[in-house]
């Protein structure tokens, strides 16, 4: 994929393989993705993202909150699924915690834009 059919910032070329199953609107959703995905794609995205996470914070930075352009959005979308997967990984071990309720009743019905929003 070319930069200027990248649906990331320049530079992220190499994360485009998550976008359409990691950048979701909010945390329910981002929980949802890590706790239906496999271990090894969550393993995947994780080695991904965390070694482009310093720089893709830097980008994400120099732009307002709810003022990103669409592809530095998305790119802001993918770092708040890492912490989702940095679950899975570090403390998990898998999807989800040993012996979770899925699908979990708790729910965000509210919060601040992109965390939870109101559904």
């Amino acid at each position: 994929m070319t930069a200027a059919s990248s649906s990331l910032p320049p530079g992220f070329e190499e994360l485009e393989g998550f976008v359409s199953y990691w950048v979701l609107d909010s945390n329910d959703q981002r929980r949802a993705a890590r706790s239906t995905a496999e271990m090894d794609d969550i393993q995947r995205f994780y080695d991904a993202i965390v070694a482009r996470a310093e720089q893709a914070i830097v980008h994400c930075e120099q732009f307002t909150l709810g003022q990103m352009p669409p592809a530095s959005e998305r790119l802001f979308k993918l770092l708040l699924a890492m912490n989702h997967a940095a679950i899975a990984v570090e403390m998990h071990g898998e999807p989800r915690a040993f012996d979770s309720t899925w699908p979990s009743a708790v729910r965000i019905t509210q919060g601040p834009w992109p965390h939870g929003g109101r559904i």
